[in-house]
């Protein structure tokens, strides 16, 4: 055998993968256990050989059950006393002999194959280890991997007993031959003696959990398969035979034994323990060797199995990867589809690209390369989740436009994009609530979220989120991410407006494909999310819904003419806001308490004055002529008879003569809106009757009835008022109805949620437009439902409407400028914000400000009341 010199001096060094190499060879190891040795050995490979093999020698000699008939007797002649090093090279030349001898015998690899670390200057082998690698102890000692034995070892051990004992030539062991005569009653056998082939224990393998490793789950095996695959049978136990004691040689050598021993297991902790079972007969069993020491002593008991604790994975902090803006968003330049690049694209939304840049990006390649690609992850996250976090309504329509999945999720969390919408507004410290509004009205699916978060959306909820016990659809698949720690950001975050969105996005009736289909080849899909923006007028905005696609449906030349009948600040106005903003129409809001005569209204006729100027009006119909448009004449009941003779042929074949230049106006797109409060004690009588069926049962089915039942006698109404002629050309009359209290306290949210977002700019003290004395305040809503619910119900006035809980609002305005002006100290701009927090204490709702002071580590150590 070549002799090797160290690769180092010192034995902390990394040994030379030559002599890793022959180690692994000549020991039949893996390189993490070939490396321990020869560093143990100071880097020489013929001490660590030597070691090795007196480690294996004593660690393989556990009591085993005996073959059905015991082994051939051996001379018990005992052997002279040779040094140690004779001793080792005589093993190792018998080893080889024998290897050369017995190709069978030869070292071989099992199914699982050999498991080597990456070692500097040496190409690893994939696989999964033969020898099992016990875990870490918790002192820090390191763990020692063990060899199971192999047909090789135990073929050569016999040999070699054979040999020392005088027994003649080596033979191989015919494994079909069965075991030879026992030996005479008396005869005492050497330590180093042939052992008969034993049954392997059919033991099961038992799982690890996989740790979040990409390694593939190994069967965890026993303890004592760690260095004897054939466990000993303590339930019957075989008698020993037990060495001559008077022999000084054989003494030493279970001295040696033992001190090995202890070197080899000391500290060593297992994965597993089993309790052992009598092991069943096989034909072709495998030697393994026994170990007797002294006097027959019990097994010991075994030791209590340990199992180490999986470590919980961390949950995702709702932090999107910083992506690198691109030099330039160009395109048509770089690599993939046409120089399509999502990365680019995202870094540059992430960094600030205005809508109009993202568009004609978009806008350059084709749609269906476009939607192949938008729907793939940057750093493992959708791109459509860093379009939410923009918070920009615009260009998450413009992803939606574009072929983004609404319904995607983040593959490690499974936390839905809508979760992320509402989560998101802790990390940005800003309102996501219109963001939330505008995936629902796009079609994302509120039952993502637990119902009990919103349903019923007027409750305070907990500060760790819904009990157990009322989260009772927290088992769905689609609610994984639904951890204790996503619960109570989930109640942090969730408002009360996104409650009531997502509680009335999860009771309205989807629109069916024929609605998507007729509005998206009208240009008009925006329009389905009517009913997702509006607090309370659930009827109204169906019935508008309705009446705006089947005009789209079947086109006609007159005018789509609705009149909305309702109590002033219920949502008339706000309502043909919406449906302007969602379809990118142009509004136009007439006021008609300033116009007695229709020539106030469209403009002087020729030859007067003026003439050539027009009115607002009237260049409004002309600039937008043929194309679809909003005219609101609010207060309509104060107009004149004059004004309705004008607006007849409008109305009927939806032509309009221009007073500037006497030319015909295509006016039959144009959507006349006529709001009125004269219809209000119809409304407010018929409401009385029907409180139950409208404001608290949830029958859609008898609310459609009852609205429809309520039109009839509004149109009754509104005949009995104004000219039949006007009246006949109405094309629906939509009823709004005073707010339930729940939806009293939903507006009186939302104009916190604007007084919020006014004192959270900077304090800009320079002169001018831009100047902004009350700023850097960060308005906190503590048990928001309770506290709107105060303020609703000490200010709501049903012929008021919003306008009376803007006055509620109002009262928390004044209680934040008072607060912020009683302090003592000068305003400055680039000031550290502070909290103005507002509670409900006793029925009183109260507030005050604090300031947040962060340690030198950057923690909140203590909150300081302001005033």
């Amino acid at each position: 055998m070549a002799s090797h010199e160290s690769s180092s001096t010192g034995g902390s060094s990394l040994p030379s993968p030559e002599s890793i190499r022959e180690i692994m060879r000549e020991c039949d190891c893996n390189e993490e256990r070939a490396i321990n040795l020869l560093r143990r050995s100071n880097n020489d490979p013929e001490k660590a050989k030597h070691q090795h093999r007196t480690l294996m020698r004593f660690i393989n000699r556990i009591p085993v059950r005996p073959a059905p008939t015991p082994p051939r007797p051996i001379s018990p002649t005992p052997e002279p006393d040779i040094d140690e090093e004779s001793e080792n090279d005589s093993e190792e030349a018998e080893l080889e002999e024998s290897q050369e001898d017995h190709p069978e015998t030869q070292p071989y690899t099992n199914s699982w194959g050999p498991s080597r670390p990456v070692i500097p200057g040496y190409q690893q082998t994939p696989g999964v280890p033969t020898a099992f690698e016990l875990p870490s102890h918790p002192s820090g000692i390191a763990s020692r991997p063990f060899q199971i034995p192999t047909p090789s070892s135990s073929t050569s051990r016999n040999s070699q007993a054979e040999s020392e004992s005088g027994g003649g030539s080596r033979r191989p062991i015919d494994q079909n031959t069965p075991p030879e005569t026992p030996p005479i009653n008396g005869e005492q056998l050497r330590p180093n003696f042939s052992i008969p082939r034993v049954p392997v224990p059919a033991v099961p393998a038992m799982q690890t959990p996989n740790m979040g490793s990409n390694r593939p789950e190994e069967p965890i095996r026993p303890r004592y398969q760690a260095y004897n695959p054939h466990p000993p049978d303590f339930a019957n136990p075989t008698p020993a035979i037990t060495p001559d004691e008077s022999s000084v040689a054989h003494r030493d050598r279970m001295q040696q034994g033992r001190n090995a021993l202890q070197e080899a297991f000391q500290p060593l902790e297992v994965e597993q323990e089993m309790e052992p079972s009598p092991p069943p007969y096989e034909e072709n069993p495998v030697i393994g060797p026994e170990v007797i020491i002294g006097e027959r002593e019990a097994p010991p008991a075994p030791e209590p199995a340990y199992i180490p604790e999986p470590e919980p994975e961390p949950e995702w902090n709702f932090i999107l990867p910083e992506i690198p803006p691109p030099p330039t968003l160009t395109p048509g330049l770089g690599d993939g589809q046409a120089g399509f690049n999502l990365q680019d694209l995202i870094g540059a939304i992430q960094h600030g690209a205005p809508l109009q840049m993202i568009q004609h990006y978009l806008g350059y390649y084709d749609k269906p390369i476009i939607k192949r690609h938008l729907n793939d992850t940057v750093e493992g996250f959708p791109a459509m989740f860093y379009a939410v976090a923009t918070n920009n309504e615009w260009i998450i329509r413009t992803f939606i436009a574009y072929g983004a999945n609404l319904k995607c999720i983040h593959d490690a969390s499974k936390v839905p994009l809508l979760a992320f919408a509402i989560m998101h507004s802790e990390t940005l410290q800003a309102d996501t609530t219109l963001i939330v509004a505008t995936l629902l009205s796009l079609g994302a699916l509120p039952q993502v979220i637990p119902s009990a978060f919103y349903t019923p959306y007027c409750k305070d909820l907990p500060d760790n989120g819904p009990t157990d016990a009322e989260l009772t659809d927290i088992t769905d698949e689609n609610k994984t991410w639904c951890t204790n720690a996503a619960r109570a950001k989930l109640a942090r975050t969730t408002n009360l407006t996104q409650r009531y969105y997502l509680e009335r996005a999860a009771k309205t009736k989807k629109p069916s494909i024929r609605h998507r289909q007729i509005a998206l080849r009208r240009n008009a899909e925006a329009l389905l999310g009517i009913p997702y923006f509006l607090i309370g007028q659930t009827m109204a905005a169906n019935r508008l819904l309705q009446k705006l696609l089947s005009h789209l449906v079947v086109p006609s030349q007159r005018p789509l003419v609705l009149v909305f009948a309702g109590p002033s600040g219920h949502g008339k106005t706000e309502l043909a806001r919406r449906l302007g903003h969602l379809l990118s129409l142009e509004l136009e809001v007439v006021d008609c308490t300033i116009f007695n005569r229709e020539s106030e209204l469209f403009g002087p006729r020729h030859p007067y004055v003026g003439a050539d100027r027009g009115s607002p009006l009237n260049n409004f119909l002309a600039r937008n002529a043929g194309q679809r448009c909003i005219v609101f004449l609010d207060e309509f009941e104060k107009t004149t008879s004059d004004i309705h003779q004008a607006l007849l042929l409008p109305f009927d074949n939806g032509e309009y003569q221009d007073r500037r230049h006497l030319t015909t106006i295509d006016c039959s797109k144009t959507i006349w809106i006529l709001a009125t409060n004269a219809l209000d004690p119809t409304i407010q009588d018929f409401c009385a009757q029907h409180q139950n069926a409208i404001f608290h049962d949830d029958d859609q089915a008898e609310k459609l009835r009852l609205m429809k039942t309520l039109s009839k006698e509004l149109k009754e109404d509104f005949l009995s008022k104004f000219d039949s002629p006007i009246t006949g050309r109405i094309s629906a009359f939509l009823p709004f109805l005073p707010f339930s209290p729940g939806e009293q306290a939903v507006v009186v949210h939302k104009y916190l949620l604007e007084l919020g977002q006014k004192v959270r700019s900077p304090v800009n003290l320079s002169p001018g437009p831009d100047e902004h004395l009350l700023g850097n305040v960060k308005l906190r809503i503590r048990r928001d439902a309770s506290v709107c619910r105060v303020l609703a119900e000490e200010e709501y006035h049903q012929e008021l409407g919003a306008r009376s809980l803007i006055t509620a609002v109002k009262a928390i305005e004044d209680m934040l400028v008072e607060v912020y002006l009683d302090v003592d100290q000068e305003i400055m701009e680039g000031e550290g914000s502070v909290e103005f927090v507002v509670d409900v204490n006793g029925g009183e709702v109260v507030a005050n400000m604090r300031r947040e002071v962060l340690g030198d580590n950057g923690v909140v150590n203590e909150v300081e009341v302001v005033a």
